[in-house]
């Protein structure tokens, strides 16, 4: 069976050559385009890697500058107001931003992939590159930079990276291009950006939710993906339409251009009921909207339903007592650790126990 060859949408194309246009001269770009086929590549559909890899590399040599790509990305936009334009505008705390990223980062490139790690301490977002890419150090490199100025351009303000498998040049470019801590890593190749795991939960300020956005993206995976998970697609629409008040199957049908029934049908083969779905993403986004304190009544509205009331019988089903007790008791906690970051085990939007199952109350 013949492997996939590796490769980069339009876009990542478009943003390479957007960096280097502010680095290598006009005329020594467009003859690099030009042999290596790329001057016409916003009429094709996927861009192959190994055209982008030798357009980067031969201008490198050209320009007498190993990580000319590094410098490209740093010409690059990485603001709060550039990043709240694109998907990671519906990203609610950088947990989500990363989630997301890692979720859409294939549509982007084959290059690498991109993970996040964490233990009780350290959160890791780790990029590993692809065999089949045969990625440059001065790419991974790269991505690493542009990983990092997205995070910082999201508010991350305490970072430190870490380096496998990599030459020893490629550490000290990446000391250099960074400025942040960077160490040599045991094992295999790879890059990684390192921060205290209590970021996670941090919500961003950078938020300008756009539901077509983020339907767009998912509606992409669907094209191209054989055996698309329906069922992440909902959860994912579902936080983007519960503050809006929209908590209908036929909404999220429409938003990811399928029939209703056939989503249904779709859900139904998970094992992912809309409405378990529905219940599972209004108790996750509930703990996470409690911690901002929010009051009753906004906490009901943002979790679309149209009485506080109901709000409120429902949140006694998930948690077993009023939302004031909650918050009073996730404040305290909060008040407990807070000089003392490595107390806590796991993110706060994500709490190691509930009391009452996750399942809407009928």
């Amino acid at each position: 069976m013949l492997q996939a060859v590796p490769t980069a949408s339009r876009k990542h194309l478009e943003k390479v050559i957007k960096g280097l246009r502010s680095c290598v001269p006009a005329q020594e770009l467009d003859a690099a385009l030009l042999r290596n086929q790329l001057d016409a590549a916003s009429q094709a559909g996927r861009i192959p890697l190994a055209a982008i890899r030798q357009l980067v590399t031969e201008l490198a040599e050209e320009q007498q500058e190993s990580w000319l790509l590094v410098r490209a990305f740093s010409h690059l936009d990485y603001t709060e107001a550039f990043l709240a334009t694109t998907y990671l505008g519906n990203a609610r705390t950088l947990r989500d931003a990363i989630n997301l990223s890692k979720r859409y980062f294939p549509q982007n490139s084959d290059l690498a992939s991109l993970i996040l790690e964490q233990n009780a301490a350290q959160a890791s977002i780790v990029v590993t590159p692809n065999p089949a890419a045969n990625a440059t150090e001065q790419q991974l490199l790269a991505a690493l930079y542009a990983v990092m100025r997205t995070c910082q351009g999201l508010g991350l303000q305490q970072a430190s990276a870490g380096i496998a498998g990599l030459s020893a040049d490629a550490l000290d470019a990446g000391r250099r291009w960074l400025r942040i801590p960077v160490v040599a890593l045991p094992g295999t190749r790879r890059v990684e950006l390192r921060f205290p795991a209590l970021e996670l939960a941090r919500a961003l300020t950078t938020r300008k939710p756009n539901i077509g956005r983020l339907a767009r993206r998912e509606r992409q995976l669907i094209r191209s993906s054989v055996h698309h998970c329906w069922s992440e697609s909902v959860r994912l629409l579902l936080a983007a339409l519960l503050p809006r008040g929209e908590t209908r199957l036929s909404r999220c049908a429409s938003l990811l251009a399928v029939a209703p029934r056939t989503l249904q049908r779709r859900l139904t083969a998970e094992q992912q009921p809309f409405s378990d779905l529905l219940a599972d993403v209004r108790q996750q986004l509930c703990l996470e909207y409690l911690r901002s304190d929010h009051a009753d009544d906004t906490l009901a509205l943002l979790l679309g339903y149209r009485q506080t009331s109901q709000f409120y019988r429902q949140f006694r089903f998930w948690f077993g007592c009023s939302p004031s007790r909650l918050r009073a008791r996730l404040t305290s906690k909060t008040t407990k650790t807070k000089g003392h970051p490595h107390a806590l085990s796991r993110p706060a939007s994500h709490p190691a126990a509930t009391t009452g199952p996750s399942r809407q109350r009928r």
